[in-house]
């Protein structure tokens, strides 16, 4: 169930209590009314009752008082109603008549019995009459308050939905950035206020990080200027012998491929955007059979072929390196896990699909697998697969990974 938001259960709930309570109002109201009513029918009818006994004891043949609702008459008078000849003494609601309900008092008297009708006709008119009108006049009051509680919703939820709107308006990359001035002057200052104190300390953390990645860009990519120059030296020295030939270009691989990581960890960890040159693009299908052909050391020896199947051309806007990290690290991931069989890969339109015939990932482990520092695998350091889904998401990729005991498929949409 969608949770409602504040506004609407602030309005919600008036609307329930208001409602209610006008509802229980109406209801004694009517009650109330109806008891009164009853009360005072109840008095005119003894009363006149009790005049007309004092009438009779006076003189047998008196007439009654004179009345327009009530109706007198006395037990054996040949006008005494049927209705009316069983009835014992005492007072009796709903006596129907004809097309009419009455309300009939009856008491023994001297005189011999005496009757006392009043017709309850427009009485009942008067109460269904009431009730029809009751409904449309609660709608509307209903109408009536909801109208008023999103009115007062508006204006009593206007400060917390400015401080909203001003917190999703703070741009991320800026700095030093300050709301608490904003709103000193109404009940939000003090959330105001740790809003800043929350901003002051993330612009320290920022601030000491760039510090730091700016340190470390320099640091890191100074011994690996040594160790390519290095290698340089050893190719000339050692250019007829192709063993170390060999073994000097795999080092170059490597130096490679640890300058890339060292510009991915770099990039990643500022708070900007990662932003591409203009015409900076990176063809999948040209990065993917050189990242089989550099790792294809790592089976060791395993009985597990490496299939490539990328026929098609899919260029994306993005750093070549960045492209090679993710690509990489999901054919890590699934060399790492197969012992035997095969680990093939297929890019069909924008997607490239990466299956293995390893051990599977265990269903508990399928929502941890991008988690920073989660890994499965002894001496793993969890990395790899985290760093994909940060660097898809910094560009709007779509990576997916399904598994059963009999291997995985990696997926990336680009």
């Amino acid at each position: 169930m969608t949770e409602l938001s504040l506004r609407a259960r602030f309005v919600l709930g008036i609307v329930l209590c208001t409602g209610v309570t006008v509802a229980l109002l109406a209801a004694w109201g009517f009650w109330f009314s109806e008891r009164v009513e009853q009360s005072l029918l109840n008095d005119v009818m003894r009363t006149n009752m009790r005049l007309y006994v004092q009438s009779l004891e006076r003189d047998p043949l008196a007439s009654p008082p004179p009345s327009e609702t009530l109706k007198f008459y006395r037990g054996g008078s040949p006008d005494l109603p049927q209705e009316l000849a069983t009835l014992a003494p005492g007072c009796h609601l709903g006596v129907a008549m004809g097309d009419s309900e009455f309300q009939v008092l009856v008491q023994d008297s001297p005189a011999g019995r005496i009757f006392v009708a009043y017709d309850l006709t427009n009485h009942l008119q008067r109460r269904a009459n009431g009730w029809r009108w009751f409904y449309p006049i609660l709608g509307v009051t209903l109408i009536f308050i909801i109208l008023t509680a999103r009115w007062a919703s508006r204006s009593i939820l206007a400060p917390v939905t400015g401080l909203a709107e001003r917190l999703s308006g703070i741009d991320p990359r800026r700095r030093n950035v300050r709301i608490g001035a904003e709103f000193s002057r109404h009940e939000l200052a003090p959330i105001a206020a740790s809003v800043d104190r929350l901003l002051e300390r993330m612009d320290g953390l920022v601030e000491r990080e760039q510090s730091f990645t700016s340190t470390a860009s320099h640091e890191l990519r100074t011994p690996l200027a040594v160790i390519q120059g290095a290698t340089e030296i050893l190719a000339e020295q050692t250019r007829d012998r192709p063993a170390a030939q060999k073994a000097l270009q795999r080092m170059r691989r490597a130096e490679g491929e640890m300058s890339e990581f060292i510009q991915a960890l770099l990039l990643l960890s500022r708070e900007q955007q990662i932003e591409t040159e203009p015409g900076e693009y990176a063809d999948v299908a040209e990065i993917v059979p050189r990242v089989i052909e550099d790792l294809n050391d790592l089976l060791d020896g395993r009985p597990v072929q490496m299939a490539c199947e990328c026929k098609v051309t899919l260029r994306v806007q993005a750093p070549k390196s960045l492209v090679t990290i993710v690509v990489s690290n999901l054919f890590r991931n699934a060399i790492a896990h197969t012992m035997q069989g095969s680990i093939s890969c297929a890019l069909r339109d924008r997607t490239l699909e990466i299956k293995d015939t390893g051990s599977g990932i265990a269903p508990e482990h399928m929502q941890q697998v991008f988690d920073r520092n989660f890994t499965t695998r002894p001496g793993g350091y969890g990395v790899g697969l985290y760093l994909s889904k940060r660097i898809c998401d910094r560009f709007g990729w779509q990576i997916d990974l399904s598994s059963t005991p009999q291997g995985t498929t990696a997926s990336i949409t680009f």
